[in-house]
């Protein structure tokens, strides 16, 4: 069993998380990356691709918005003339990226999205026994 920072590659759970992203209309993939890169999951040859770049943008960006003391970056929003790529980072290890088409409804994904990112931080940190 392989485990990326506090979530079991086997664990579907995580799976379950992204399926509201996926079922928006014009989402056309949706990954879970560990910072480092990793995907988490199997995915396809995009995913591998998204996961290994992901991680180097967040970072750029974050060091950026850090060094001009302009707060913390929360989410990255990507627009291009196909799409949109948004990349929202969970804790300080996974990154969840979303590719869209042009016509998406960013504030139903920005919500969405808001509440994966809640699902997953608590499936990475587990609640504390008393």
């Amino acid at each position: 069993m392989m485990n990326y920072n506090g979530i079991d590659k086997k664990n579907s759970d995580f799976k379950d998380v992204l399926k509201p992203l996926m079922r928006i209309r014009g989402v056309k993939n949706c990954v879970l990356a560990t910072m480092d890169g990793m995907p988490v999951g199997e995915i396809d040859q995009e995913g591998v691709i998204i996961s290994a770049t992901s991680a180097a943008v967040l970072g750029a960006i974050t060091e950026m918005v850090k060094n001009i003391n302009f707060g913390i970056a929360e989410k990255l929003i990507v627009e291009t003339d196909f799409g949109k790529i948004i990349i929202e980072e969970i804790g300080h290890n996974h990154a969840i990226v979303v590719l869209t088409d042009d016509s998406v409804n960013i504030g139903l994904i920005r919500l969405t999205l808001k509440k994966a990112a809640e699902n997953l931080r608590n499936l990475i940190q587990p609640v504390a026994s008393g």
